[in-house]
């Protein structure tokens, strides 16, 4: 009998914990603490991601698993670019004329949009390019069609069939190849029709799936430059899909009619099924966004759930030895009294959390000295403030903590301080500045307190070394109140929050002395949870404008902002702390005052071992 080591070259390890690394996958190992032979296998599956900022169907797209874009989008015409970062999504520039069912291409630095239906009245020939930052119009498609299909580079693209507008309504076979500069003619599609869709790295090169003329279609052929050649029909019929890969490496999943689930892949000679998407979804973008079948990304559409209503939600698609875990909020323990108004800023962690004070919602002007402190499962009281009050700026660890400023009803606002040592508060000295609804960071002995309200919006920042505070030279560029912030004191973040107007979007860092300004956040809000530090942060829920509460989270890479998964319930005038990829979030106002606690977890990986057994 053969035996492993004649397969291999080498005996099965004895291991008593299981390996992790990709390397390993393949190896077939003896667990001696398990007294079981296992092995790190490939899987395949969809996992959630953060979702767009703007729901659409019928965008294009481009780029890689890291660094992608949608454009356009309907059903009521989008000008919006989105940029995709490998986490979440951000803003950029928008286009000028706005259309859905338009073709995509190309990569996030060097994009390719072409056609498209411009209501009222008709289709688009329009071809733009973009650079990362704008877009600019270029030589316009030979035609002005619709859900035309498409792939390729900015300067080797392919784009195929589609449909005039009614009455005509005729379904196309032209196939034009584009070089950067020039529209060239290619060989005709075997068939007209519309909302087939392809993968393929250039003009010389691709797979084209589906589409209709009547009803969605099995048919698939390939490109090469010059002419099509049939392929083998898919596993499952369907036209608005979406696509990812290359001629020889593709994958196609969703569409329609009916909102389907499927996906199937290529590898140049068959197809398979793979495990189908989470919820069944239609009018997918057009354009690749990845060059391989062993990774995809669902984005937007319509969707299923509602009735067809037009989605946000991203899926990705990978095949690898590890088990990705999208990123998601869950619910924790409620806390014990209902409150809201607590602090701005962050204090301690997702199994360390510290809920200080605030205004219990009934009556509305009545304020609270309750402090509960969270393991990461549920909420025990402890040492309350020496002085309840509303609106405090927050920061420190669960047994290092600091409260000041605030608010008390009647006599107004506040500037005690108060320290926490993870069993009683003990008086400190008193801010300079009497204010509430500010935001604050740092430690016990390296504090930050920022921006708030005194009778008006302020931009005041004071430093605390543990005794005392100091006024610093540095104020924000922006006053603001109800703002976040979390970091340290000489690596300061301050976001959203109320400057008077409409909620600002500013983002400022602070160094130690100086506040200044950096990437704008993709959201408006203001009363929001914080969570991390100045290059890794979180913006949680919120109002926009008050009462209007929204439940959205963005991301800060300390760079630029951009989506996360949003929290379960909407609420405003919350608190929080924890970190970028475990933060906390908990009270608040969701309409009424709530104790509801919710807990993120970012995207985890882990290697997919599996445990032989005998029969």
């Amino acid at each position: 009998m053969v035996t492993y080591r004649e397969i291999h070259g080498k005996a099965i390890k004895s291991l008593s914990t299981d390996p992790t690394a990709e390397t390993d996958a393949g190896q077939i190992w003896y667990n001696t603490t398990s007294n079981t032979f296992k092995s790190i296998v490939n899987i395949a599956a969809w996992s959630s991601l953060a979702p767009i900022n703007t729901a659409r169907l019928g965008s294009g797209q481009g780029g890689t698993a890291t660094a992608g874009f949608i454009v356009s989008g309907g059903p009521s015409p989008k000008v919006q670019t989105e940029e995709f970062n490998g986490t979440g999504w951000s803003t950029g520039e928008d286009v000028s004329v706005d259309s859905y069912h338009g073709g995509g291409a190309g990569t996030l630095t060097a994009g390719l949009y072409s056609g498209g239906e411009y209501p009222p009245g008709g289709n688009t020939d329009r071809t733009i390019e973009y650079d990362g930052t704008n877009w600019t119009t270029v030589t316009a498609y030979p035609q002005s069609l619709k859900m035309l299909a498409s792939c390729g580079t900015q300067t080797s693209a392919l784009y195929a069939t589609g449909v005039l507008q009614p009455p005509a309504g005729a379904k196309q076979t032209e196939t034009r190849e584009y070089d950067g500069s020039a529209w060239n003619a290619g060989g005709a599609y075997p068939t007209g029709l519309q909302a087939g869709n392809m993968t393929g790295a250039s003009s010389t090169s691709a797979l084209f799936m589906g589409g209709s003329t009547i009803s969605p279609s099995l048919s698939a052929n390939t490109y090469n430059g010059t002419a099509w050649t049939a392929a083998p029909d898919a596993n499952s019929a369907a036209q608005s899909s979406g696509s990812s890969g290359i001629e020889t490496s593709a994958i196609f999943f969703g569409g329609d009619p009916g909102y389907l689930t499927a996906t199937q892949s290529f590898d140049g000679s068959a197809w398979t099924t793979e495990p189908a998407l989470a919820t069944g979804v239609g009018a997918l973008p057009t354009g690749p966004m990845t060059a391989s079948s062993s990774n995809a990304f669902k984005v937007g559409g319509n969707g299923a759930a509602g009735g067809g209503a037009v989605v946000s939600s991203v899926e990705e698609f990978n095949r690898s030895v590890n088990v990705i875990t999208g990123g998601a909020w869950a619910s924790g323990n409620n806390m014990n009294t209902a409150r809201k108004s607590m602090y701005g800023g962050s204090i301690g962690t997702q199994t360390a959390g510290l809920a200080v004070a605030g205004n219990p919602g009934s009556p509305g002007a009545v304020v609270t000295n309750i402090n509960e402190e969270y393991d990461g499962t549920s909420w025990t009281e402890s040492g309350d403030l020496n002085t309840g009050r509303a609106y405090l700026g927050g920061f420190g660890t669960q047994t290092a903590a600091v409260g000041c400023g605030g608010y008390i009803w009647p006599s107004g606002n506040q500037n005690a301080t108060e320290e926490y040592d993870g069993s009683s508060w003990t008086s400190g000295n008193n801010m300079n500045t009497t204010r509430r609804a500010l935001a604050a960071c740092g430690t016990l002995t390296s504090g930050l307190a920022f921006g708030g309200y005194i009778s008006a919006h302020s931009d005041a920042t004071e430093e605390y070394d543990g005794t005392n505070w100091t006024s610093s030279p540095g104020n924000l560029n922006t006053a603001t109140e109800l703002g976040g912030g979390c970091g340290t004191q000489t690596a300061g973040l301050s976001f959203n929050g109320d400057g008077g107007g409409p909620n600002p979007t500013q983002t400022e860092e602070y160094d130690g002395s100086t506040w200044t300004t950096a990437g704008v956040n993709i959201r408006q809000a203001e009363a929001v949870a914080s969570a991390g530090i100045q290059t890794a942060a979180l913006s949680m829920a919120g109002a926009n404008p008050p009462p209007a509460k929204i439940a959205t989270v963005t991301g800060y890479d300390g760079t630029s902002w951009s989506t996360r998964p949003s929290m379960s319930t909407a609420r405003w005038i919350l608190s929080g702390g924890g970190t970028s990829t475990a933060g906390l979030a908990f009270g608040g106002d969701t309409g009424s005052v709530t104790a509801a606690t919710e807990e993120f977890t970012g995207e985890t990986s882990a290697a997919n071992i599996e445990t032989f057994t005998t029969s």
